[in-house]
């Protein structure tokens, strides 16, 4: 099997444009919306053509199997259609929505836990961090994984919802969309409980530091008053026993 060599400096930010086009495209005119639409759908489908080997582009070209190309192309030619729906027609809107965002997990996932090897190249570009790494192995699954199973829940979440909407709204189909949005929060469980990890560190040695440059804990007082406050008129609001 082909080996897969990931460029992050162009599948990370395809997915940011195509995500953030479906979603301010809501503002758009609905000519400025056929514009920006038609533009998707053109630049779809060259890739779409190269998996048969159709057009100015090959199948040599596609990092991965021919239909990886394929897939590529048709999230951006639903993102168009989607565009082009619009509001005006949310359940046409809402199909093509779910056909991109498939087609984006489809990427995601084959790189993340398909077969073969994985090479992935990727730039960080901060005002204080800036460079650029290959990563291969699990050094590259490892990112894409993460990201597959975030938006592999985010299109459960966006299927139930389109089926909630044809079969009439809610209630139909409430637990199975409760469900899936309890599926969004453990998809980035590997994103947030980092970051948690590093905000109670960041206040813990805050604290510690407080502690051996004062030789006292650090206090809020603001949060003490305000809980000082809700004793005494809770001491206030209570009724006094009849008296016999």
């Amino acid at each position: 099997m082909r080996d897969a060599a990931i460029s992050g400096d162009t599948a990370l930010p395809a997915r940011r444009i195509i995500l953030g086009a479906m979603a301010s495209s809501q503002n758009l005119t609905p000519r400025a919306a056929l514009l920006v639409g038609l533009l998707f759908v053109a630049s779809g489908i060259f890739p779409m053509l190269a998996a048969f080997d159709i057009g100015p582009l090959r199948q040599e070209d596609i990092n991965g199997p021919p239909w990886l190309g394929f897939a590529a192309g048709g999230t951006f030619v639903a993102a168009g259609l989607a565009i082009i729906a619009g509001p005006q027609a949310p359940l046409a809107n809402g199909l093509f929505a779910v056909l991109a965002l498939a087609g984006l997990a489809s990427i995601g996932n084959w790189v993340a836990f398909g077969f073969g090897e994985r090479v992935c190249s990727g730039s960080i570009s901060l005002p204080w961090l800036w460079g650029e790494s290959d990563f291969s192995g699990l050094g590259c699954r490892i990112p894409f994984g993460i990201g597959a199973l975030i938006t592999d829940a985010f299109l459960s979440y966006m299927i139930v919802s389109l089926l909630q909407q044809a079969l009439g709204g809610p209630p139909r189909l409430a637990r199975l969309l409760k469900a899936a949005e309890r599926l969004i929060l453990a998809s980035l469980m590997p994103i947030l409980l980092p970051l948690v990890v590093v905000a109670l560190l960041g206040a813990a040695l805050g604290a510690l530091k407080t502690r051996l440059t004062t030789g006292a804990w650090p206090r809020n007082e603001e949060f003490i008053a305000r809980q000082k406050a809700k004793g005494l008129l809770g001491r206030f609001g209570r009724k006094a026993p009849p008296s016999e």
